[in-house]
């Protein structure tokens, strides 16, 4: 098993249709601190969900190919018909699931880099920022 720090996630701008490359990160000392990004990830064919990166790692399983893994936390509390959405600052609210229902992924996987920002109000909700960029503007409005 080989841990990783960084990895990047090449996908399609919804904008311009062009291609362009995320940089996601698991660190444990970034600069000195912790830092572990979120991402958007295909979750089944028809459903995409939020994760908090834990660790990014490939494992060689002799007699198979290696394979590339993430440990993450799912944001997908509460989503489907039932996500919930800020109405006065238009934003989607996910939620997280317990620390030990984290789950195993394939990094390819992941669609696109995210930003989500904790509900102070809520413990365990994240607002989901689409505003600053223009590409997951576009991927929220297919999502809700």
């Amino acid at each position: 098993m080989c841990k990783y720090c960084y990895l990047k996630v090449h996908y399609k701008l919804l904008v311009i249709w062009r291609k362009a490359t995320n940089y996601v990160c698991c660190n444990p000392l970034f600069h000195g601190h912790p830092h572990y990004d979120c991402a958007l990830i295909q979750l089944t064919p028809t459903q995409t969900a939020f994760i908090h990166l834990i660790l990014m790692f490939t494992c060689k399983i002799t007699g198979f190919r290696v394979l590339q893994l993430a440990l993450v936390q799912p944001y997908t509390a509460g989503i489907g018909a039932q996500h919930q959405l800020d109405h006065q600052l238009k934003l989607t609210c996910v939620r997280a699931v317990p620390r030990g229902s984290s789950i195993s992924i394939p990094v390819d996987s992941m669609i696109h880099s995210a930003l989500l920002y904790p509900d102070p109000a809520h413990k365990d909700n994240f607002l989901v920022v689409d505003h600053v960029n223009g590409d997951m503007f576009l991927c929220m409005k297919t999502w809700e």
